[in-house]
């Protein structure tokens, strides 16, 4: 039976991540963070080894192609010189659901990200992030 209404402690967190990670043989990730102290749903913060956009979207698409419901973004942070590309979904076990967000940072390149201020946030489509994937060169849509 999965519940609800309590969070779920460090080691169920980590085991459905981990699981996870390893039942859909993943690669390793450059950080894990748990978040187990909310007051309705566990967190879990992975981020990708992040050199360049492909690879980037690659790894991105590599937790994307397992996950449902999912919501895609880029966001470029306040005087930052970089974009990070979210994937965020949840995880549901036996224990219950875990808020996961899978994240990486690229270089900010305005032809790539054309007109994402910094402070904002911009949908993706599983579609862009396929084509970075395959370095097509296709952009985020204004």
């Amino acid at each position: 039976m999965i519940t609800t209404n309590a969070t779920m402690n460090t080691t169920q967190v980590a085991e459905l991540v981990v699981g996870h990670l390893v039942q859909h043989r993943l690669p390793e990730p450059a950080s894990l963070h748990l978040t187990t102290n909310t007051v309705d749903q566990a967190e879990a913060r992975v981020q990708v080894h992040s050199s360049s956009l492909t690879s980037t979207a690659r790894l991105l698409l590599a937790w994307a192609n397992t996950l449902t419901d999912l919501t895609l973004r880029a966001w470029r942070p306040a005087n930052s010189t970089s974009v990070h590309l979210d994937v965020d979904a949840t995880l549901t076990g036996p224990h219950g659901t875990v808020a996961l967000m899978v994240f990486g940072g690229v270089d900010f390149d305005a032809t790539v990200f054309p007109g994402l201020e910094p402070g904002q946030r911009r949908p993706v489509s599983l579609g862009q992030l396929t084509a970075w994937a395959g370095d097509t060169g296709a952009e985020v849509a204004p």
